[in-house]
């Protein structure tokens, strides 16, 4: 965050929450990806695992 300040949000959510109502795309992939998943501006863009580069890297072409 440090790179964006508040141009960005992010919220963290547990898959086996009532929470994920409100992700019903995102709940019918769920099977079929492997937790952690990154998901930006609604699209999912990693699974599995992540890094703080791969993401400033991502939003780095969004906030262009």
């Amino acid at each position: 965050m440090q790179n964006f300040g508040e141009a960005i949000q992010y919220t963290y959510v547990d898959v086996q929450s009532n929470e994920m109502e409100n992700y019903p795309d995102i709940t019918k992939i769920l099977d079929r990806v492997r937790l952690p998943l990154t998901v930006i501006n609604g699209e999912p863009r990693f699974h599995g695992g992540f890094s703080k580069e791969m993401i400033s890297e991502v939003v780095s072409e969004l906030v262009e």
